[in-house]
C-alpha cells in the first residue's frame, strides 16, 4: 500500500512538472520570415496593424486555429498566422529576451515610446475625432499606437515580448 502511494504521488508530480514545462514553452513565439502580416483579427479579411520580421518575439495569449493571439502595447491582442511562427521552446539560443544592460539606454527606448504614443493620439484625432466617433478613435488611435511603438522597438532593436519589463522598469524608476 505504502508503495503504491509513493508510486501514485511521484506519477502525480512527474505529470505537474510535465504541464508546467508545456504551459512555459507555449508562452511566446517567434518569427520564422520575414515581413509578418500583424492583424487586428484572426484572418486575412482583417487590418494589418504592421509587419514585422523574423526573429521577433511576441508573448502568446491564445491559439485561435491557425491563428495566434500575441500580446501588443496598447493592451489589444493581435493576430498572426501559425504557419509564419515557432514556439519559443523549439530555438532558445540566440534569442536577445533581456531589457538593455544600461538604464540610460532603457530609459531612452522608454521616452520614444511614449512620443509613440503621442504621435498615435494626435494622429488618431486627426483622422476620426473624438467628438465625431470616441469608439473608432479610440480602435485607431491603439492600432496606430501598436505600430508606432512597433517601429520604435525595431529601430532600437528590442524584443516586443519585453514590452511589459520595460513598463515595469519605468514605473519602478518614476521615469
Amino acid at each position: 500500500m505504502k508503495t503504491k502511494i509513493i508510486l501514485v504521488t511521484a506519477l502525480l508530480v512527474v505529470m505537474q512538472i510535465l504541464f508546467s514545462i508545456e504551459t512555459r514553452a507555449q508562452d511566446y513565439v517567434v518569427l520564422n520570415t520575414f515581413d509578418v502580416n500583424i492583424r487586428t483579427g484572426p484572418s486575412t479579411d482583417h487590418f494589418i496593424v504592421c509587419t514585422a520580421g523574423k526573429g521577433e518575439i511576441f508573448k502568446l495569449v491564445n491559439k485561435e486555429n491557425n491563428w495566434l493571439e500575441i500580446e501588443m502595447y496598447s493592451g489589444d491582442n493581435r493576430f498572426v498566422h501559425r504557419d509564419l511562427v515557432y514556439f519559443l521552446e523549439e530555438f532558445i539560443p540566440g534569442h536577445r529576451m533581456t531589457l538593455p544592460e544600461s538604464d540610460e539606454q532603457s530609459k531612452k527606448i522608454f521616452s520614444d515610446l511614449k512620443w509613440a504614443q503621442t504621435v498615435a493620439k494626435k494622429e488618431a484625432e486627426e483622422i476620426i475625432p473624438v467628438n465625431v466617433d470616441k469608439e473608432r478613435n479610440e480602435n485607431f488611435r491603439k492600432v496606430l499606437q501598436d505600430k508606432n511603438i512597433h517601429a520604435i522597438f525595431e529601430i532600437h532593436g528590442f524584443q516586443s515580448a519585453l514590452y511589459p519589463e520595460l513598463m515595469a522598469l519605468a514605473k519602478k524608476n518614476n521615469w
